[in-house]
């Protein structure tokens, strides 16, 4: 699975807004630095698997909120036979 530093920045920040938080809160609620959310929000570096989950688990939200990934439908897609 891949996914794009512009989609993670974007999603990042929109969650985070809808909870009318500041960055440095976020920071404090999740134990990732105000700098670091800084850069995974202007798309110049991307969060790994560890902080992207500190990140949702503060929100209450599930990680895929923040990478944008969507699960296959069921029809298939996925390449499960």
């Amino acid at each position: 699975m891949s996914y794009s530093n512009g989609k993670v920045a974007r999603n990042l920040k929109v969650e985070r807004v809808k909870r009318g938080w500041s960055q440095e809160r976020l920071a404090e609620a999740s134990g990732v630095g105000q700098n670091s959310i800084a850069r995974y929000e202007t798309g110049a570096t991307t969060p790994g698997l560890d902080q992207a989950f500190k990140l949702a688990e503060a929100m209450g939200i599930s990680i895929d909120a923040i990478v944008g990934w969507q699960p296959p439908e069921e029809t298939g897609e996925d390449g499960a036979a």
